[in-house]
């Protein structure tokens, strides 16, 4: 099982004071708000943090449909580097993996380190006028259909208990999560 989260750092939302100054005491727990007082980076910190969360949540949702986003009940602890580390919260531990692609900061959360190897995942810029649903969806057919060794046109995004799944010809369902923000588009695809 997994989930992913993206956020563009270069969004008006995002930057530097954007937030409610009570953000980070209604989101973070208090742990969380001690790693970002003592980092170098609190933006980038912050929104590491809130996309690991985000990116738990949906994998929360597919061990559980009726599990509800409640950021607080969704404790993060990242290594130094900010690149990886564990979620504990409803769906039990996660761990997360984060990504930075210039402006794109790419969290997958998935359930043990023998996951991680058949996770496929990708960003891509999102075009003027591109519907941000349809353009992760195509993201993720392609990027897929590359690592399965199939055709695109082969598999399919289908929605079961509105939780996005990668259908393929042979009729089985993969977990599959996708994620816009601002300038971008993601997702992350369990593909064994």
């Amino acid at each position: 099982m997994l989930g992913d989260d993206l956020v563009d750092l270069g969004d008006p939302e995002v930057r530097p004071g954007a937030s409610h100054p009570r953000f980070d005491a209604r989101v973070f727990a208090a742990s969380e708000r001690a790693w970002l007082d003592a980092s170098e980076a609190p933006g980038l910190a912050r929104w590491s943090l809130w996309a690991a969360k985000e990116a738990a949540y949906k994998r929360a949702r597919r061990l559980d449909p009726a599990a509800r986003f409640h950021p607080r009940r969704f404790v993060v602890a990242l290594e130094p580097d900010g690149r990886r580390g564990r979620v504990d919260g409803p769906g039990g531990e996660a761990r997360v993996r984060l990504e930075r692609e210039g402006d794109a900061l790419h969290a997958v959360a998935f359930g043990s380190p023998a996951e991680e190897p058949r996770i496929a995942r990708g960003v891509a810029g999102l075009a003027a006028g591109e519907d941000p649903s349809l353009a992760a969806r195509a993201l993720a057919l392609r990027r897929c259909a590359e690592r399965l060794g199939a055709r695109a046109d082969e598999l399919r995004v289908d929605r079961e208990e509105r939780i996005p799944a990668l259908r393929l010809p042979d009729g089985r369902s993969l977990a599959l999560s996708l994620s816009h923000h601002g300038r971008f588009v993601a997702f992350a695809g369990a593909l064994a």
